[in-house]
């Protein structure tokens, strides 16, 4: 592993400046020589991102809702998504507050190199487009596919994943012959750690979309069953769950 993240001067000011931060990676064995590959952390509101981001010690290229990352969107975005929902502040003072969070996230989000997504499968694909040659530049893109509209699971309070990302596995393959892997990471704020299970490798088929759905429930359950172990101070197995692996 690197202790330079990238060559993007912003991510690594961002980086070393959150050093004291940073989580404790379980399992960081999986990075060495890592390559090209997809990230896929539970949420945790806000704290899944920053907390990936500074503690990875690869630079990764976050997806991000396209609103967060456009000036004029960000306040309403951030307004509704967090600051009345997590804060419940209303009004012209949640907006407000909304309005000058955003003056620091948006430049600090595009800064990054975040690759905007929205999340409609009708307006998703310039999204695969910007990302595609990333992956094939050698770089890595952290995505967060909890679908906020499915219920939180009880003992872990992570939401079923979306699964549509996976289809950047099938273009990579495609373009490059060479498989590409997909990290599980279980961020746990009370144990100040971030998991890392073995890699996934979706396997194209004549049964693309059982395979898909069959891959992103094991991604799943993987990132589920390390949160469980590090909820109970154990070490998570680095494959995540059972059967689960390359």
């Amino acid at each position: 592993m690197s202790d330079n993240p990238g060559d993007n001067t912003l991510y690594r000011f961002f980086w070393r400046v959150g050093a004291p931060f940073r989580y404790r990676l379980a399992g960081a064995e999986q990075l060495q020589n890592a390559g090209p590959a997809i990230y896929i952390p539970n949420h945790l509101g806000a704290l899944g991102p920053v907390m990936s981001v500074l503690s990875i010690p690869v630079h990764l290229y976050p997806w991000v809702v396209e609103d967060m990352l456009d000036r004029r969107l960000a306040p309403q975005y951030l307004y509704d998504d967090f600051i009345h929902r997590a804060w419940h502040l209303g009004g012209r003072l949640g907006m407000a507050v909304a309005t000058a969070l955003s003056r620091i996230s948006v430049p600090l989000l595009n800064g990054l190199g975040s690759v905007p997504v929205n999340y409609d499968p009708l307006r998703s694909l310039p999204s695969f487009r910007r990302s595609l040659p990333l992956l094939m530049a050698g770089k890595s893109l952290l995505i967060f596919p909890e679908d906020n509209k499915t219920p939180e699971d009880p003992e872990t309070g992570i939401r079923l994943f979306r699964c549509g990302f996976i289809g950047l596995c099938s273009m990579y393959e495609r373009a490059t012959g060479r498989r590409l892997p997909i990290y599980p990471l279980a961020v746990h704020k009370g144990r100040k750690t971030i998991a890392i299970g073995q890699p996934l490798f979706y396997e194209s088929n004549d049964e693309h979309h059982v395979h898909l759905r069959r891959t992103c429930k094991q991604l799943h359950e993987s990132v589920r069953q390390m949160y469980l172990a590090l909820e109970a101070g154990e070490t998570p197995v680095s494959g995540g769950a059972p059967g689960i692996g390359a």
